[in-house]
């Protein structure tokens, strides 16, 4: 009897160990990922998407003005140095704000 609770037991923890694995995969939006990309004008977008609970991968999907779309591959280092320097742009323009409305707030 013990035995046949122990293979049953085991038998749904591999089930839902399956289950879990699959669901997180299966939400990511970069199923295949580039180490090169063609020239920087055309580029339209760059959105980088952290890891979170749907998906435990770095995602770069970067859009292009025809519309289409594709994943870097974030280990690479030439996206590594991508990812870097958008974040420091984006580190100077709230910079930029946050001076810029202390400038305007009135005593």
């Amino acid at each position: 009897m013990n035995t046949r609770i122990f293979v049953l037991l085991s038998v749904l923890a591999c089930v839902a160990l399956a289950q879990h694995r699959g669901m997180t995969s299966s939400r990511c939006l970069c199923r295949r990922v580039r180490d090169k990309f063609g020239p920087p004008k055309n580029i339209l977008d760059i959105q980088i998407y952290p890891p979170s609970n749907s998906c435990d991968s770095l995602e770069v999907v970067v859009s292009l003005k025809n519309g289409l779309q594709y994943c870097l591959d974030p280990r690479v280092q030439k996206v590594q140095e991508i990812i870097a320097n958008l974040q420091a742009i984006k580190k100077s323009r709230e910079q930029a704000e946050s001076l810029s409305e202390a400038g305007t707030s009135e005593p």
